[in-house]
């Protein structure tokens, strides 16, 4: 009896301890099968992660690059705008100084000067040309550097041309005199070549503002003219019309880029003339294929340097001159029968820069 009831406990007990077991090996199922589950969350994530990331440094990518872009744009509108706020010509000054920085074509434009002035009655105004022959902006500022004494010092006014200095440099010119007025010019062969102005230019802005002991200076540019159709030079522009619109492209970019506002057309001038019969003297009113004519070429330019400069300062009108240039077997003879037609071209080219007028002959 004992022992039947022993084995039945048994029984029982075996058949609990089974129940138990299978209980607990349920449980420990989904367990691993959530350890499963949560492992394929947590790649999927990485994944989803990793995706976020990449698109993330992909549009941070993309708004640098707009940002940069944005800069440069920016940057080349400031360009556009200038750096220099250029001031004013003076007004009915007590005096007026002016400094030409330059080469023969500088000498060109400014040698008829004195015989304006004279016939207006004009006595308080010096122009001061800076000479070396054939000289770029590029050769100003690398002389500025060395400090060599390789130019000379003309000054123009009511008394004549007078040699002030035959060995002088740059930098000792740009404080000498409280100049009212500076003007600049390219030489004539790079004239119409943008590349070769800058950054001399601006270089050379910079370096006359350190130097000045003029309380105020107005900036001003020379716009050079193009060569006669006989000069074996010419051949780097092709043709005279191709040379007069390439200085008058860089001139454009020169203003635009510089902020210097104030253009002494003298480039377009002479090609008003050149389309005149009657004032066409010599080799395309020129003396060697380059250099203007003695008489009416060079009237004709200081006329323009006049109309751009002097006459807004002074208030005086160009045509009161009555300039004779020149004797009369001299070729090109400034007199009444021509100085109307040419004071014409100055004033037209005054008026338009860039472009050649029709009315020049009226």
């Amino acid at each position: 009896m004992k022992r039947n009831i022993f084995f039945l406990i048994l029984t029982v007990a075996n058949i609990c301890g089974f129940a138990q077991s299978t209980q607990n090996d349920n449980s420990k199922a989904p367990q691993t099968k959530k350890v499963v589950v949560t492992r394929k969350i947590t790649t999927t994530t990485a994944k989803k992660d990793e995706a976020e990331k990449a698109t993330s440094s992909k549009n941070n990518a993309t708004k640098t690059e707009t940002a940069k872009a944005k800069t440069n744009k920016n940057d080349s509108e400031q360009l556009e705008c200038g750096y220099l706020c250029n001031p004013p010509l003076p007004y009915m000054p007590a005096k007026l100084d002016i400094l030409f920085i330059g080469n023969s074509f500088s000498v060109d434009t400014s040698s008829a000067l004195p015989e304006i002035f004279k016939s207006l009655g004009i006595h308080n105004v010096n122009v001061y040309v800076l000479y070396k022959g054939a000289c770029s902006m590029k050769q100003h500022f690398d002389y500025y550097k060395s400090g060599e004494k390789v130019y000379e010092l003309f000054r123009y006014n009511s008394s004549g041309e007078q040699l002030l200095e035959k060995a002088t440099s740059i930098n000792d010119v740009m404080c000498q005199f409280a100049y009212d007025i500076v003007v600049f010019q390219q030489y004539s062969l790079e004239s119409g070549d943008y590349s070769t102005y800058e950054p001399y230019l601006s270089k050379l802005i910079q370096l006359y503002n350190i130097n000045k002991v003029s309380p105020r200076t107005t900036f001003a540019f020379n716009e050079t003219w193009a060569y006669s159709a006989n000069n074996k030079l010419l051949q780097k522009y092709k043709t005279q019309a191709n040379m007069w619109a390439s200085i008058c492209n860089s001139v454009k970019k020169m203003k635009a880029n510089t902020g210097i506002d104030i253009i002494i057309p003298c480039g377009t001038a002479v090609q008003n003339a050149r389309n005149i019969e009657v004032l066409d003297v010599d080799d395309d009113l020129t003396r060697d294929s380059q250099h203007m004519n003695l008489y009416a070429g060079r009237y004709l330019v200081a006329c323009t340097f006049f109309e751009s400069i002097i006459a807004p300062c002074l208030g005086v009108n160009l045509r009161n001159d009555k300039t004779f240039y020149g004797k009369p077997t001299d070729v090109g003879a400034v007199n009444d029968s021509n100085r109307h037609l040419l004071q014409n071209c100055a004033r037209l080219a005054v008026a338009n820069n860039y472009e050649i007028s029709e009315f020049a002959n009226q």
